[in-house]
């Protein structure tokens, strides 16, 4: 005798419809994020590669070292415009698909800046290389429809990781590259070649079903977010070379503070917004959104001050020459400390939830911070700073997006994530431009170098931005366990045809096989399971000692599945 197990399933409380289909079973989760992974690190690279070569940058387009500095503001305008209106499109109309057409358009952008020995082109190819910084989020949102859950943490944080890891890598590699004698004009070909291969990686190894939803443009929403950023953005960078008190400055910072607040007007008032303001308004996302401003506002203009300190000519009283290289190797422990965060943070989150490992990581910056101030008159003592600087970055990247991810829904995950990173890098700018204007204000008589003292101050003033972000981090109000208990569900149902007495137990496995939960049925063949994860699940239904075949359970709210078992005599 030999049972079989049916169950289509019945899905409860209104929800008509089955769980929405993904590519789990067409994508291979490790290539997929191996290719992310890629892709995600050949832009921060790029960004951070074209910082040392400026100089040779302007000998090569026969412009001056003030006007090639628009290579770097361009790039940043760009980024601040497109990556929330490309998290947006990905969220409506497909993420795989818009995160191909931004590689694309960011290789042509290197294709361009590669090939022309003129400034416009390259400032065009810039700024569409710019929009590479949108790859980020639309990758978090691919891990989150494709990965298991229990693999999504550990992926996004390593994702996560790689913009400390490329900061740090880029700075090295163009380092290197400089000591070869390759022109500004081959590293664009080179990060041209690196990202069309990360584009050539997505569409053959991610096969994600997508379905664009009903799309409207939200016109005035992302004009005047766009307007706004560019504003606050630009005069952020331009502040120390027009002047901080300078007509237009205060203008333009004006003019971006009256945008952006037309902007939350008419998010609130049109009926498909570019962001959600009430997702915006969510404790948790604000709270998180908070902790990422100041985040880059702590620990990324310190990178600024670390490489100009250690490049400083030591017959001065302090730094230590290093030319572009030996200023990359200083920041190579970052890569270190940040890979390792990546491993612990997934991890910790396991454990107690990303809230606190993003608390933990900017308590490790603070103490950077604190050790820079007292420990700066050896070199080896910076490369021991930016190791913890690493750990710092790592933990606090790493976890951010599953925090946020926890009070988002699914489909709006890469917008989410994109004003996140937006925030991120305003605040990145504003860091660099306050950590600039403290160390230009107190330079030794007679040079333009700044004092000691100086870079004392500006390590303290970061320091005291990242105590700001360990408490708007600890003051998120996210509780792990019932953040826990909220993703986990109910499967009920009945076994029908089993025989009679019988024992019927119901399990519950995972993809890798674990048992998630597990019941045994009443006499009346009613059973039910209580927090089984929000995942695929199969269901195995045992009348004792035979054991059936299995049905597969999607993911969904509370369902009921009845069992059927179908009795065949041999």
């Amino acid at each position: 005798m030999s049972d079989s197990l049916t169950a289509p399933p019945r899905h409860s409380r209104g929800d008509a419809l089955p769980a929405p289909e993904t590519g789990r079973k067409d994508s291979h989760p490790t290539a997929v994020l191996l290719v992310l992974a890629l892709s995600t690190f050949a832009i921060v690279v790029m960004q951070s590669l074209v910082m040392p070569i400026l100089p040779s940058l302007a000998a090569s387009l026969n412009v001056s070292t003030a006007d090639v500095s628009w290579v770097v503001t361009v790039n940043l305008l760009s980024a601040a415009v497109f990556t929330p209106i490309l998290g947006s499109l990905g969220d409506a109309l497909g993420r795989k698909r818009v995160l191909m057409v931004t590689l694309a358009l960011v290789t042509l952008g290197s294709v361009l800046a590669a090939s022309s020995h003129m400034m416009g082109l390259v400032l065009a190819g810039r700024a569409l290389q710019g929009m590479g910084f949108a790859a980020m989020p639309l990758a978090i949102g691919i891990v989150r429809d494709i990965f298991p859950p229990n693999r999504v943490p550990s992926s996004i944080a390593l994702l996560s990781a790689l913009t400390g890891i490329g900061a740090g890598a880029g700075l090295l590699v163009s380092g290197l590259l400089v000591k070869a004698d390759v022109t500004a004009q081959g590293m664009f070909w080179i990060s041209a070649a690196a990202t069309a291969v990360g584009l050539l990686g997505v569409v053959t190894l991610i096969r994600l079903k997508e379905t664009a939803t009903k799309f409207s443009i939200d016109v005035w929403g992302a004009l005047t977010l766009s307007a706004g950023l560019v504003c606050i953005v630009l005069g952020i960078n331009r502040g120390p070379s027009w002047g901080w008190d300078s007509g237009r400055v205060l203008g333009l910072f004006a003019g971006g503070l009256v945008l952006l607040a037309v902007w939350i007007f008419v998010e609130n008032k049109v009926r498909v917004p570019l962001v959600d303001m009430k997702m915006m308004r969510n404790k948790v996302v604000l709270g998180t959104n908070l902790t990422a401003f100041l985040a880059g506002a702590g620990m990324f203009g310190a990178m600024v001050l670390i490489l100009q300190y250690v490049q400083t000519p030591s017959r001065v009283g302090y730094g230590f020459g290093a030319d572009a290289l030996g200023a990359g190797l200083t920041l190579a422990p970052l890569t270190a400390g940040t890979l390792i965060a990546a491993v612990l943070v997934s991890a910790l989150i396991r454990r107690v939830g990303p809230k606190w490992p993003l608390a933990l990581g900017m308590v490790v910056a603070t103490a950077t911070f604190a050790y820079l101030a007292l420990f700066h008159a050896e070199h080896w003592q910076f490369y021991i700073a930016t190791g913890l600087l690493g750990l710092g970055l790592g933990l606090a990247m790493g976890a951010m997006p599953t925090l946020l991810n926890t009070a988002v829904a699914a489909e709006k995950t890469s917008i989410a994530n994109s004003v996140n990173s937006t925030l991120r890098s305003v605040g990145g700018s504003i860091g660099t431009a306050v950590a600039t204007a403290i160390i230009t204000s107190n330079t030794i008589p007679g040079t333009p170098l700044p004092t000691v003292d100086a870079y004392v101050d500006a390590f303290l003033v970061a320091g005291a931005i990242c105590v700001l972000a360990v408490i708007a981090a600890v003051i998120v109000p996210y509780r792990h366990r019932h953040a826990v208990a909220a993703r986990a569900r109910i499967v009920e149902g009945t076994v029908h045809g089993a025989g009679q007495p019988a024992v019927v137990t119901v399990t519950a496995h995972r993809a890798d096989g674990s048992v998630a939960a597990s019941t045994t049925a009443a006499e009346d063949g009613h059973y039910r399971l209580d927090a089984v994860p929000t995942e695929p699940v199969t269901l195995v239904a045992a009348e004792h000692p035979v054991v059936n075949q299995t049905v597969t359970v999607g993911v969904g709210v509370n369902e009921e599945h009845d069992i059927a078992v179908r009795r065949t005599h041999s």
